[in-house]
């Protein structure tokens, strides 16, 4: 390592070439800090024990470096906030230095390093062909549009039953549900089990019996006759879960398509961080066309891939080579101090090609800033993005996060216990996300680089009064933040306790007041 790059490839390198090694990247570890006599600071690397003295003031600008950044980038952030050390970028940088030195800084490429090292993965991934659950709702058509794609694109001879979950209220709609699970059944390799309202009492019944005293749950969380005044979003996703305990899960919604499309700026770099998803906009559906994948366009075998491998293996997978420094750019040392060799990979999701799955615009503003820029740079791509349902939203690279989001279609390792949806309102999967990065704080998510399309039947259409960005309604969102609090003062290590824990701080909230 040297003062110019903080960067090493692990081979001789010729001064004489004009090849430059890629800049490192660090932040401010996890430290606190004690005020000591003579008015400096004992900081106190809580990871790693080291301790280092320093000025108030450096402290200060230690703050500043929260996330993973060059000495360059940091010193210019420090130099913003501080005016008056404009000329000081040397001595900036060799106190950075001096504090990655001390070891009260990390270095991205020493965590690329220890990421690297290769972990047995305890769960394997033998016998274990995932279930595949198809969501339904009031829409026949698209579920035979889905149907007709799966049985072109997908290795059905692989996969253990296909459920269809309805969460369909018409009887004549239910009725043309059950029509295309007999059609398709000899188009498709695996058994196709239609999951209507008799088999989702059937299975209730079977719960309360081998549960009692658990009756008032079971019913909250699985039973569609409890929720017949709203609209249930995640109840059918319950049911999926308990059907498929044990084993892997392969989610997806029926207005969506099997099929894959690589992202319009393919990368190979992969990256790590809580950052929003990127987008791009189009005017209709051709302008995408030149995006689908001709090779393995089956993406419930992709998902499969990494889904349930730890970290490290699905580095192997994804290549090696591309886990480098900047990789990291942005992410925090708490979201690097969960990620480890053997974090467990237990939701993978991909891309959405065509609607954003949102009921109004509010989700613009929360795109990746590159492509909210991008947008507003043009005003035929704003004008796109505010009036068109014709978007591309995902990930250019491999991506790795902390916690899911949302996909059209979703993996899941059931094999570990996952907290359940709830059953109700918009921001279920939000929620889920969250409620799964609490109990295992060291699990990560995979977003692929790819996606599949989303094309609703029929085609949705931005109306006027998305237009004004209100919020709609959905889970409060104060539960979140405070899901985020939590975690960070719960002790308990088991995913068991950890779940316990969480169920009664929501216990707690369910017999407060309703003004509290």
């Amino acid at each position: 390592m040297n003062n110019e790059t903080g960067f090493s490839l692990g081979m001789s390198v010729n001064p004489a070439t004009t090849f430059k090694p890629l800049p490192d990247r660090v932040v401010f570890d996890l430290c606190r800090a004690y005020p000591v006599p003579g008015g400096k600071l004992l900081l106190h690397n809580t990871r790693n024990g080291k301790r280092a003295m320093v000025k108030p003031e450096v402290y200060a600008s230690l703050l500043l470096c929260s996330e993973f950044k060059t000495f360059e980038e940091h010193t210019a952030t420090i130099i913003e906030r501080n005016p008056g050390m404009q000329g000081q970028q040397e001595d900036i940088r060799n106190v950075l230095q001096s504090m990655l030195d001390s070891g009260i800084m990390l270095s991205a490429k020493n965590v690329c390093d220890k990421l690297k090292l290769k972990v047995e993965n305890k769960t394997g991934n033998e016998n274990t062909a995932p279930v595949v659950a198809i969501i339904t709702w009031e829409r026949p058509q698209a579920l035979e549009r889905l149907l007709e794609s799966i049985a072109s694109n997908s290795h059905t001879e692989k996969l253990n039953p296909y459920y269809f979950i309805e969460e369909t209220r018409k009887a004549e709609n239910i009725s043309q549900n059950q029509a295309l699970t007999n059609r398709f059944a000899s188009e498709i390799s695996a058994p196709l089990q239609y999951f209507g309202r008799s088999e989702q009492q059937s299975l209730i019944s079977g719960l309360e019996r081998k549960l009692p005293g658990h009756e008032d749950a079971i019913h909250f969380l699985a039973d569609p006759s409890h929720w017949t005044d709203q609209w249930t979003t995640g109840l059918s996703r319950n049911l999926a879960l308990l059907l498929s305990c044990g084993r892997r899960l392969v989610m997806i919604d029926d207005d969506a398509i099997c099929d894959v499309y690589d992202s319009p700026r393919q990368k190979h770099h992969i990256t790590f961080s809580d950052n929003p998803r990127e987008a791009a906009f189009f005017g209709s559906e051709q302008e995408w066309a030149h995006l689908q994948q001709p090779i393995n366009p089956d993406p419930i075998n992709r998902h499969m891939q990494c889904l349930g491998l730890t970290f490290s293996e699905a580095l192997t997978v994804l290549g090696q080579n591309h886990l480098k420094p900047a990789g990291f750019a942005n992410a925090t040392a708490l979201e690097i101090s969960e990620l480890q060799s053997d974090s467990a990979i237990l939701v993978t999701e991909c891309g959405s090609l065509g609607c954003p799955g949102t009921g109004n615009n509010t989700w613009l503003p929360n795109i990746a800033t590159v492509s909210l820029k991008s947008m507003l740079a043009s005003g035929e791509k704003t004008t796109q993005a505010l009036g068109s349902r014709k978007v591309w939203s995902g990930r250019n690279q491999p991506h790795f996060a902390p916690r899911s989001n949302m996909s059209q279609i979703t993996g899941f390792d059931n094999r570990r216990m996952l907290p359940p949806y709830l059953p109700i309102t918009r921001s279920e999967d939000r929620l889920f996300g969250y409620m799964l990065d609490f109990i295992f704080p060291e699990s990560v998510v995979l977003d692929y680089p790819w996606a599949v399309p989303h094309l609703p039947i029929p085609d949705r259409q931005w109306l006027d009064k998305d237009l004004n960005f209100k919020p709609a309604d959905s889970f409060p969102m104060f539960f979140v933040e405070k899901i985020i609090e939590y975690k960070s003062s719960c002790s308990s290590a088991s995913p068991g306790d950890r779940l316990s824990a969480l169920s009664t701080w929501f216990n707690d909230m369910a017999t407060a007041s309703a003004d509290s």
